[in-house]
């Protein structure tokens, strides 16, 4: 019998599928950060910002699709975890937004965009792995 994690990456497998090509499901952020910055060269506070929002964009996107397909396997089996996944998950939102503004206040105004790209790529990461996709 398939343990839970096998099915739930089989389905999220399928999903991911369905949205890109097999090579597109892990998208590498940091690279497309990294991109972007080499392109836009010289880097200034314009070049952070805007490369910072389209590889938070990309992460954001995943973190999307991640959350829906985890949160429809828990539900399938368990009413109140995925009452707790959808919890964590508002808290983390919480605590990205607060964070990053306190980052930003306090270090510049690069870190009001790069903040939430790490934290973004981050939470993808952290989703890929909960998913045993990674």
């Amino acid at each position: 019998m398939p343990t839970p994690s096998k099915v739930l990456a089989s389905l999220l497998f399928l999903t991911l599928s369905f949205y890109a090509n097999a090579e597109d499901s892990l998208i590498d952020h940091y690279a497309i950060y990294s991109t972007c910055v080499d392109e836009q060269a010289p880097i200034n506070n314009n070049v952070v910002h805007g490369c910072a929002e389209l590889a938070s964009d990309s992460a954001k996107k995943e973190i999307t699709l991640l959350y829906r397909t985890i949160y429809k396997y828990i539900s399938a089996s368990s009413t109140d975890d995925a009452l707790k996944f959808e919890k964590t998950q508002q808290a983390w939102i919480a605590y990205r937004d607060s964070h990053c503004e306190l980052s930003g206040s306090y270090i510049g105004s690069p870190m009001y965009s790069y903040c939430p790209m790490m934290l973004n790529i981050s939470r993808a990461i952290e989703l890929r792995e909960l998913a045993g996709y990674q």
